[in-house]
């Protein structure tokens, strides 16, 4: 984590950057990914503020707290950083959750692939009238037959409106 530390009116001494460090540097542990921390330690009369800034892979999170103490205003600010990444991440844990039973629910109410079935085929020889005849005796959609007048491979459909299609293999 890069954590970049500022100070406004007032002294940023070698203890007060090193707690912001070790503070700040415990919540990668709780952070998956790059993050860039930019804190900002101010003195207003009697209230010491600390701003913080965190960018988790794009995510902006902020905190602001202030108190008597620099001291407990980083750890103040800590603990709403740790807060609101727990929020973020049960936030992201949920819309995770949500779009898997959803694809679980498609698959149950039978919207999935289609599977495709090979079987193998021999085609029987017959004329176009038999062939016509097969189709209507079996109730099928279309019937491939070896065609004996010409030897060739031959499908032989029902249109919708009733009329019959012929489709010839070369």
């Amino acid at each position: 984590m890069k954590i970049t530390i500022s100070a406004k009116n007032t002294e940023l001494t070698p203890a007060i950057k090193g707690y912001v460090e070790k503070k700040i540097g415990r919540l990668q542990r709780k952070i998956d990914g790059a993050t860039t921390a930019d804190v900002v330690l101010s003195v207003e009369k009697y209230r010491h503020i600390a701003d913080v800034k965190l960018n988790i892979e794009g995510e902006i999170i902020k905190a602001t707290e202030s108190s008597k103490d620099m001291y407990s205003s980083i750890d103040l600010v800590y603990e709403v950083l740790e807060k609101q990444i727990e929020k973020m991440k049960d936030k992201l844990y949920k819309s995770k959750r949500r779009a898997s039973q959803a694809e679980q629910y498609q698959y149950e109410a039978g919207e999935r692939e289609p599977v495709v079935v090979e079987e193998e085929f021999i085609p029987k020889p017959l004329t176009v009238e038999e062939a016509i005849m097969k189709l209507n005796e079996e109730d099928k959609h279309f019937v491939v037959f070896n065609n004996s007048e010409n030897g060739k491979v031959c499908v032989i459909y029902k249109k919708k409106n009733g009329d019959y299609g012929y489709i010839v293999t070369r």
